[in-house]
């Protein structure tokens, strides 16, 4: 996995940021840092989904306050460079387990930043499993019975997105024990990724590392972090 953290460095604990520069990406809703609410798009079938780069999964146990386990489940997440631009995509699913006492009515990620995003959901065969015996790369699940697709995103800060599965009530629409949501697709317009969280929430909350975008240092900021490291093993030769 990844790592570009940005660092602080030295003398006057001068602190070094990068934004990234690039396009919007036309697809789909949610565009920009603001808050807002987007209308879904169902993308059934991405033509450029592009190369697989990163995934993980997580065994999840939801526990409530006074530490009972609500509900158990499997989430995945990935991450796919995007074949038309070179930019990044992170899909996400929940399966709740049959044995689960409660339904799952958001699950949101972190950490966006002021990337650009636009969101979606699919059930398309992301791994590339079928017809092609392509090796498994994150196991998501296409052939469910029940597969709940997202009702509304939300981006209630910059850093935040969430999916809400529906209006917190209604049962049937949320991820109930035994379903699994549709698989969750956040495009941006970053070029790197680092360590995020996803957290799978109701009765109980359970959050486990995931991905997210990252900006990378421009060429000046590698220079200025080079020499503030040179500077400092000076200041330690003088000092030894």
């Amino acid at each position: 996995m990844k790592n570009n953290t940005l660092l602080s460095v030295l003398f006057g604990a001068v602190s070094l940021s990068a934004t990234l520069s690039a396009g919007t990406i036309s697809l789909g809703q949610c565009a920009g840092p603001s808050p807002c609410v987007a209308t879904l798009d169902n993308w059934a079938s991405i033509s450029n989904l592009g190369t697989f780069v990163d995934g993980i999964t997580h065994s999840v146990t939801g526990l409530n306050a006074e530490n009972q386990v609500l509900y158990t489940g499997t989430l995945r997440s990935a991450v796919y460079r995007n074949s038309l631009n070179n930019q990044l995509d992170f899909y996400y699913q929940f399966v709740n387990n049959a044995s689960s006492v409660d339904s799952i009515s958001r699950i949101t990620m972190t950490n966006f930043g002021t990337f650009t995003t636009n969101v979606g959901f699919t059930s398309q065969d992301i791994d590339g499993t079928t017809g092609g015996g392509t090796p498994v790369k994150t196991n998501f699940v296409q052939d469910a019975t029940l597969m709940q697709a997202p009702s509304l995103a939300n981006r209630p800060s910059q850093g935040t997105l969430g999916f809400n599965f529906g209006d917190g009530v209604i049962t049937a629409d949320m991820i109930n024990p035994g379903e699994t949501s549709r698989i969750l697709v956040i495009r941006t317009n970053a070029t790197n990724y680092n360590n995020g969280s996803t957290s799978t929430i109701n009765g109980a909350i359970a959050t486990y590392q995931t991905f997210a975008p990252t900006a990378i240092p421009e060429p000046g900021t590698y220079a200025l972090m080079g020499a503030g490291l040179i500077a400092l093993g000076l200041v330690r030769r003088k000092q030894q």
